[in-house]
């Protein structure tokens, strides 16, 4: 698995969030038409998608004008957003007719050789998921963007990934702002740890550029020893 795009907010050399997953599947589209080349694109079966935001969809036009016909996989609301807002015929010509559209819901797992993908919470201003994902005898969980949420901790600690990418989005010191918005801090990082035990590496994603010197600095005085800044690019 290869994060595409990790930044909570383009900017330059930074691509906002997209996983790939092998065998032509993406969580997001937030680089899907930056990370990616023509063929890779047009490869792509399956788009699973957290949320609505733009930075979680952006690429999603492009997928579809490049020759991609994925199934595209979401909560209804998020699905009903990207076909009412995005693909609307003004903002961009109506491809909605092209793709396979599948409603999903928490609880539900979706399998796609060799990956099953179970669908589960996150705290956000827009309706919003998390994903399992388990291949091979491998887990990685990708917690969409969120409030810190018990319930949403404990879903993901009760399934024992070996590794979960969990947002950090902005610095504690605007700690009230980034509620406001559906983020997390790095102090709540340490309330992950406690749920996800010593062993499951923490990746950090979805970093604000502007804020992004504090939030590493935040980042290293937590001591944490299993605990990584995710980059576009990198590897899971």
């Amino acid at each position: 698995m290869q994060a595409l795009g990790v930044a909570g907010a383009p900017a330059p050399g930074r691509l906002t969030t997209t996983f790939a997953l092998s065998g032509g599947i993406l969580v997001d589209a937030g680089a899907a038409a930056h990370g990616l080349d023509v063929a890779a694109r047009q490869a792509i079966l399956h788009l699973v998608l957290t949320h609505a935001h733009l930075d979680h969809t952006l690429g999603i036009p492009f997928l579809l004008g490049d020759g991609a016909r994925p199934r595209i996989h979401g909560l209804k609301q998020t699905l009903d957003a990207v076909r009412d807002h995005l693909l609307d015929g003004h903002i961009w010509p109506d491809l909605t007719d092209l793709v396979e559209w599948q409603e999903i819901g928490l609880g539900t797992t979706l399998r796609y050789d060799p990956w099953e993908i179970e669908v589960g919470p996150a705290n956000h201003t827009v309706p919003c998921c998390s994903y399992l994902c388990r291949a091979e005898g491998r887990s990685v969980a990708i917690v969409g963007d969120t409030r810190f949420d018990e319930t949403v901790a404990r879903w993901v600690g009760e399934r024992s990934p070996e590794v979960c990418a969990v947002e950090a989005a902005f610095p504690d010191d605007v700690a009230a702002m980034a509620n406001r918005f559906g983020h997390q801090t790095p102090r709540d990082l340490k309330h992950w740890r406690a749920h996800l035990g010593p062993s499951c590496e923490i990746l950090v994603t979805h970093m604000k550029s502007q804020y992004e010197a504090k939030i590493l600095a935040q980042c290293e005085k937590l001591k944490d020893p299993r605990l990584r800044i995710l980059k576009d690019g990198d590897f899971l």
